[in-house]
C-alpha cells in the first residue's frame, strides 16, 4: 500500500507507531493523539510493515537497547534501509512477508489498542 505523507509527517508517525515497543509503560492515548488525521489502513500498513520489523527485537530482547523511546532519524534510516533490501532481494521479501504474518499474530494486542483510540 502506497502512502502519500511528507517525510515529516511519516517521521513522526513512525514514531509514534514505535511506542509500544519500548520497555515502559505505553500511553496509547498520547499515540492516537500524535496519529490523529491520518487513515487507519495506513497506519496498520505503517505499523506491520515498516515499524515492528525494526522495533519488535526491542521488546523480545531479555536486555533491550531502547528503554525510553526509539529516536526518530535513527529509526527512520533503519526502516528506509529495510525497505530498500526488501525490494532489492526476493529471499528478503519473502521472509519479511513470514515475519510480517507472525508480526500481526503475536503484536495485535498492540494494534488493538492503538486502533480502538483512533
Amino acid at each position: 500500500m502506497e502512502h502519500f505523507l511528507n517525510e515529516p509527517q511519516l517521521t513522526t508517525v513512525r514514531a509514534a507507531l514505535s511506542e509500544p515497543f519500548n520497555h515502559f509503560p505505553t500511553d496509547y492515548d498520547y499515540i492516537a493523539c500524535q496519529l490523529k488525521g491520518v487513515d487507519p489502513a495506513v497506519l496498520y500498513e505503517i505499523f506491520y510493515s515498516e515499524v515492528a520489523p525494526v522495533c519488535f527485537m526491542n521488546i523480545a530482547a531479555v536486555l533491550p537497547t531502547v528503554w525510553t523511546g526509539f529516536d526518530p532519524d535513527r529509526l527512520r534510516g533503519e526502516i528506509e534501509e529495510r525497505l530498500v533490501a526488501r525490494q532489492r532481494n526476493w529471499f528478503r521479501r519473502l521472509f519479511d512477508k513470514l515475519l510480517i504474518r507472525w508480526l500481526k499474530y503475536n503484536y495485535d494486542h498492540m494494534w488493538q489498542e492503538i486502533a480502538s483510540r483512533l
